[in-house]
């Protein structure tokens, strides 16, 4: 065990005694004094007590202790980092405790892959839009025009979903985590000082995820108009923004133009088959409860036949039947979070065990890790090419 200790006032260079430090990340979190000493398995709260005043040493195994049960980074305790966490905005809130330490973990991961991109001086090929809402005026007109907006400045084409993610991700640099978020429905989004990020539920269907990075999307490029502050503020305005939320959610995903033309060209005589509304649903990468309200709200569909369809056992049975082929499950960790890691890495800018830290895993792990996301530590990835 690790005994040497580390002096409280010696913290020359932070902004605030580590004691305070630790103080401000345990109030975040919700904690008392004796919370977090049994959660760390230091003994009563007057330990933390003398540690937060400055009047006990801290010793090194302590402080791993305290930075895993705050979910916090053991640097940003020791240097001079910003330890106040961003606003997340969260489409369901959680248990309070639970969604903290969630908030905490996927914001020190968030400045991890920030720390990576300037590792390897990576920056966005471009940046989100950004949208100037007038909260009096929004509408569903609004989240219409937005959407179709919005689509066309990301050249997201006929088919949104199948490229909305990845394309967020790559080249405009949004951070995209995928977490066990226990409530079904359940995502947040966040603009940081490491730029935009949505952390995503690992759990749900890709239709679902699919819906939820088009909503989280729209609260990115209108964060400056409607910033969690005023949407958590007061509850009539945030149920107001959150419809229209879902409703820009279905006309980015569903393309008028692109839905109709799909749907048209399978009706014969006014009339569809089952398999081949769902199969629209499937190639357009969302659930066929959203394609069916999107029909209603083109006018293809009445609402009475809508809820036929949602309540008929024969249509959910040839629904489910289609899902396992299109199925697919999030990485453990971001592939692009991966691969800037073990650039770095390759380019010798963190050391092997640091690549193992950012990917959570040991040494030994380290090169089967690695092979699962087509990488080898034995391939020489610095091999020249001459260029015309």
């Amino acid at each position: 065990m690790i005994n040497r200790k580390i002096g409280v006032n010696d913290m020359t260079k932070l902004s605030l005694p580590l004691g305070d430090r630790i103080r401000k990340v345990r109030e975040e979190f919700g904690f008392t004094q004796g919370d977090l000493a049994k959660k760390a398995g230091l003994g009563p709260g007057q330990i933390i007590s003398q540690i937060e005043k400055g009047q006990r040493e801290i010793k090194a195994y302590e402080l791993v202790r305290l930075s895993r049960v705050l979910n916090t980074d053991l640097y940003g305790l020791l240097l001079q980092q910003d330890l106040s966490s961003p606003q997340l905005l969260w489409r369901n809130n959680l248990d309070p405790e639970f969604q903290k330490m969630k908030e905490r973990e996927f914001v020190n991961r968030c400045q991890e892959y920030h720390g990576l991109e300037e590792l390897c001086e990576f920056k966005p090929q471009r940046n989100l839009p950004r949208f100037d809402i007038d909260i009096a005026s929004l509408n569903f007109n609004t989240a219409n025009r937005l959407a179709n907006d919005c689509s066309n400045q990301l050249n997201l084409g006929s088919r949104p979903a199948t490229c909305l993610e990845r394309l967020l991700e790559n080249a405009y640099g949004v951070k995209i985590w995928f977490m066990d978020l226990s409530e079904k429905g359940s995502a947040a989004c966040v603009k940081g000082p490491f730029g935009p990020a949505i952390l995503m539920n690992k759990t749900e269907a890709p239709w679902r995820r699919n819906y939820s990075f088009a909503h989280e999307l729209f609260h990115l490029i209108t964060w400056e108009s409607l910033p969690p502050s005023l949407l958590k503020s007061q509850n009539r305005i945030w149920q107001k923004v959150e419809k229209v939320a879902e409703v820009f959610a279905s006309n980015l995903l569903l393309p008028a133009d692109s839905i109709l033309a799909a749907f048209n060209e399978r009706v014969s005589n006014h009339v569809i088959k089952y398999i081949d509304l769902i199969g629209i649903a499937r190639e357009f990468d969302v659930s066929t409860q959203a394609l069916l309200y999107r029909l209603l709200n083109l006018k293809r569909l009445n609402k009475k036949l809508v809820e036929n369809l949602l309540n008929d056992p024969k249509f959910k049975e040839i629904d489910v039947s289609t899902m396992h082929q299109h199925w697919w499950d999030p990485p453990e960790i971001p592939e692009r979070f991966v691969r800037l890691g073990f650039l770095g890495y390759k380019k010798g800018m963190c050391s092997r065990a640091r690549l193992s830290s950012y990917l959570q895993v040991s040494l030994l792990d380290l090169s089967e890790f690695l092979h699962k996301y087509g990488l080898s530590e034995e391939e020489d990835y610095q091999a020249d090419i001459a260029t015309a």
